[in-house]
């Protein structure tokens, strides 16, 4: 008989796309390349950041000093190896890592309440990259943005389809694209959908 006062296992993340997320080749493939290579980004931290109006000088040291990124302005992004500082608005951020030790703690230890509202948004946002010379057509599909004008560093709050998400543009024809937990299972079909007509290479989780 299990002892009754034995601590529960700790909770294992489980991705909102399981069940969703199948791995292949898919649509048209022009000599076996695909227009378009998408995987989910698992066990990610995620922290979202509101600096103070007053405080925003202070959150930009902070953030500076204590993760060696300095916090864009004017919806861009930044990265550095496995982290990146995503704008999402005035004085507003995404810290985001590969889930490693408490982000949030991190942040909070660093950026006090009475300069910041901090929120941990590690399991309820879902994250694709996608990357390929279709990739502008497909975002295009779902959104009224000029995607033509947008590149690396770029970083936008838009609706795609009928969801609203977060683009950060990585390189010439890559994008990281964040939507929320509870609309992931849609998103996904309609990424996979609109990717089709280029072909589309799904790729196991990063």
């Amino acid at each position: 008989m299990a002892d009754e006062h034995q601590a529960p296992a700790e909770p294992q993340r489980r991705s909102a796309l399981q069940g969703h997320y199948l791995t292949g080749d898919f649509g048209w493939l022009v000599d076996g390349v695909p227009g378009i290579e998408l995987s989910e980004r698992r066990d990610l931290a995620i922290v979202h950041i509101d600096a103070w109006f007053d405080k925003h000088g202070e959150v930009h040291h902070a953030l500076r000093d204590d993760f060696d990124l300095t916090p864009p302005e004017k919806l861009r992004a930044v990265e550095l190896g496995q982290r990146a500082i995503l704008s999402v608005g005035p004085n507003r951020w995404l810290v985001v890592e590969k889930e490693s030790r408490d982000l949030f703690a991190a942040v909070r230890k660093s950026i006090p309440e009475d300069w910041a509202a901090v929120t941990d948004q590690g399991h309820s946002r879902v994250c694709w990259r996608l990357e390929g010379p279709a990739l502008r057509q497909v975002l295009s599909k779902g959104s009224t943005l000029d995607f033509d004008t947008f590149g690396d560093g770029d970083c936008v709050g838009t609706i795609l389809g009928h969801f609203t998400v977060t683009i950060h543009g990585r390189g010439p024809s890559g994008a990281d694209i964040y939507c929320a937990r509870s609309f992931a299972p849609d998103l996904h079909h309609w990424l996979v959908e609109a990717s089709l007509e280029y072909g589309l290479r799904v790729t196991d989780p990063v």
